[in-house]
């Protein structure tokens, strides 16, 4: 099983190892002044000055003569607080080279971004597909995690700083869950083989089986005949790249027009229209009709659809369709329109 890596882990190990540490020096510098002021007789602060320039192997000599039993003390001492010291040290470089403060402070906001996180979406493989599905999530602003166990792909989210990610297998249990998949909306099995997409759809659907039936699972799959095992492995919508691409650019060739306006409609940008879908209890329209929602007839708005709780789709709709908790609204009009969840 694949360690779980993730900024909370990090900033974790690094606080146990700086109590640890300066735990160690105390107990020396204690232990130094105590042995001391016992074996010498000497004063706290002489025998602390003792110990501390012992350690420091500065070599300003003997603070008084030292007894036979204070000399076996000391070589004690350096023997053991001159390792400790180094080791301190070596951890004190290592922070310093994993970015020091700056690091740690940008691990902290990612742990409070991931402790956040509901109803958000799993990407798991952060590949050409994968990279390009985090882009617009980010666009849009919607709550996303990755997840992916290449090094590289980890350091380079880590440097952005606004990412959720976790490094690990995706087909790991215990990743899934660090990656609060029982609080999830959406999951993307965006591995680079099918066999690992399926495997873990299967998985995630088996853990979520009681914590978060509701959770949508989108599968890859490069092999047409890789679908029908990841339909009954639990994936809700296959996507296949190349078939996907392919049906784009048939649209784009046959009907231009119609291919330009959803591209327009479906990109974050600036773009004169968009298509957004919001949920009946976000727009204060559960038990209303369209009409008495204040959706309907609207100039700068058109309803193009809406989408029941059950699934089934009324296309188009009518001006008295009753809406119910659950229910989603797709709508047609201006960025700015949609972005301010219009109703009564």
């Amino acid at each position: 099983m694949h360690p779980v890596a993730t900024p909370t882990s990090e900033n974790q190990r690094i606080r146990r190892t700086a109590l640890t540490t300066t735990g160690l020096v105390l107990g020396i510098l204690v232990f130094g002044t105590t042995g001391y002021t016992a074996l010498e007789g000497w004063s706290l602060l002489d025998s602390l000055f003792m110990t501390v320039i012992t350690l420091a192997t500065i070599g300003y000599g003997e603070v008084h003569p030292l007894t036979s039993a204070g000399r076996v003390f000391t070589v004690l001492i350096i023997f053991v607080g001159v390792g400790t010291l180094g080791y301190a040290l070596a951890e004190v470089t290592a922070f310093l080279a994993g970015g020091g403060v700056r690091a740690y402070r940008r691990r902290e906001r990612m742990e409070r971004m991931m402790e956040n996180l509901r109803g958000h979406t799993m990407v798991c493989g952060c590949g050409r597909l994968g990279t390009a599905l985090v882009e617009e999530l980010h666009a849009q602003q919607l709550p996303f995690i990755v997840i992916d166990r290449d090094p590289r792909v980890v350091e380079r989210l880590g440097l952005r700083g606004d990412i959720a990610f976790l490094q690990g297998d995706a087909n790991d249990d215990q990743v899934l869950k660090a990656a609060g998949i029982d609080r999830a909306s959406t999951l993307v099995a965006a591995l680079n083989d099918d066999a690992s997409n399926v495997f873990l759809t299967l998985t995630a659907r088996v853990l979520t089986r009681e914590t978060n039936p509701t959770l949508t699972i989108h599968g890859k799959a490069e092999d047409p005949a890789s679908q029908v095992k990841l339909e009954r492995a639990g994936a809700n919508h296959v996507f296949i790249p190349g078939r996907v691409v392919g049906h784009r650019i048939a649209h784009q060739i046959l009907r231009p027009a119609i291919t330009e306006l959803i591209g327009l409609s479906t990109r974050k940008g600036d773009f004169e229209l968009g298509i957004e879908e919001l949920l009946a209890q976000n727009l204060n329209a559960v038990g209303r009709s369209l009409r008495e929602s204040g959706l309907w007839g609207r100039p700068e708005l058109m309803v193009l659809a809406v989408k029941s709780r059950n699934g089934d789709v009324v296309f188009p709709p009518r001006p008295d369709e009753l809406l119910q908790e659950g229910d989603r609204v797709v709508l047609l009009g201006r960025p700015d329109q949609l972005a301010a969840r219009p109703g009564p």
